[in-house]
C-alpha cells in the first residue's frame, strides 16, 4: 500500500499509527512542497480517480481519497470498524465528531481561515480553547454502559479501532498546544480520555512509531502559514 500526505502529522498521523499498530508494510509518501504534490504525484493519482487529494491511499488497483473514506476502508480491511452494525455506526459517528474537533484546530492554526488573522488573535483563541477543551462528548462516550471495552476504547472490546486513532491524535495535539501555553495537565479534566490517551500511547506495536521521525513531524504545515506547528 501507498499512503500519501504532507510531511506533517496533520491528517497523516492517525493513519501512520494504524499501519504501525497492525504492523502493515506500506510506503509513506510525504510531500514537503506544493510542487512535489501538485506537479509530482497528483497527476498520476488523477488518472486513478478524479477525487485526487491529500491524504490518499493506493491499495493495488484501488485509490481512495477523502479522510473518512480511507479510515472506513482500512477499518474494514483490518477489522478495526467493529463487528456489529451498532459498532460500525458508532465508528462512523465518532469519525465525523472528531473531524469537527480537527476543524476547530485548523481554524485556530491557519490565518487563511480568517478566524485568527494575527498572532495576537491566535494566542487569544488558543488560550480560550485550552481553557475549554472540546472533549466532553468523548468523555461521555467512554462512559456509556454499552461500551464493549468497559470504557478503555471507544468501540472495540479488544483494542483501538480506526476512530480511536484520530481521537488520540486530536487529544495529543491539544495536549501539545496546552503545554506550550503553560498548561501541562489539561487532560486531567477528562480522566477517561486521559486514561485512553495513556493506554494507546503504551501499546507495544506503536512504540516504533512514537520513536520515529513521523511522530516528530510538525503538526501543521508551515508553508501554509500555520501558527501552531
Amino acid at each position: 500500500m501507498e499512503f500519501g500526505y504532507w510531511n506533517i502529522r496533520g491528517l497523516g498521523a492517525p493513519f501512520r499509527m494504524i499501519f504501525a499498530y497492525k504492523e502493515i508494510k506500506y510506503e509513506d509518501k510525504q510531500y514537503a512542497t506544493f510542487d512535489s504534490w501538485f506537479k509530482g504525484r497528483k497527476p498520476a493519482i488523477l488518472e486513478m480517480t478524479p477525487l485526487a487529494n491529500l491524504p490518499y491511499l493506493v491499495d493495488g488497483e484501488k485509490c481512495i481519497c477523502q479522510t473518512n473514506a480511507i479510515f472506513l476502508y482500512l477499518g474494514e480491511k483490518l477489522g478495526l470498524n467493529g463487528k456489529t452494525e451498532a459498532q460500525k455506526l458508532r465508528t462512523s459517528e465518532l469519525l465525523c465528531e472528531i473531524y469537527d474537533v480537527r476543524n476547530g484546530m485548523i481554524d485556530l492554526s491557519y490565518p487563511s481561515h480568517q478566524v485568527c488573522r494575527t498572532e495576537e488573535e491566535y494566542r487569544a483563541k488558543a488560550e480560550s480553547i485550552v481553557g475549554a477543551l472540546p472533549f466532553g462528548k468523548f468523555e461521555a462516550m467512554l462512559a456509556l454502559e454499552d461500551n464493549a471495552s468497559g470504557g478503555k476504547w471507544f468501540v472495540l472490546e479488544e483494542g483501538p479501532g480506526v476512530a480511536d486513532f484520530h481521537i488520540w491524535e486530536m487529544l495529543d495535539q491539544h495536549r501539545v498546544l496546552a503545554e506550550r501555553l503553560g498548561s501541562p495537565n489539561c487532560l486531567d479534566k477528562f480522566p477517561r480520555c486521559k486514561a485512553f490517551h495513556e493506554a494507546l500511547r503504551a501499546l507495544p506495536t506503536l512504540q516504533q512509531y512514537f520513536a520515529s521521525d513521523a511522530y516528530a513531524l510538525e503538526i501543521n504545515y508551515k508553508p501554509a502559514g500555520a501558527y501552531f506547528l
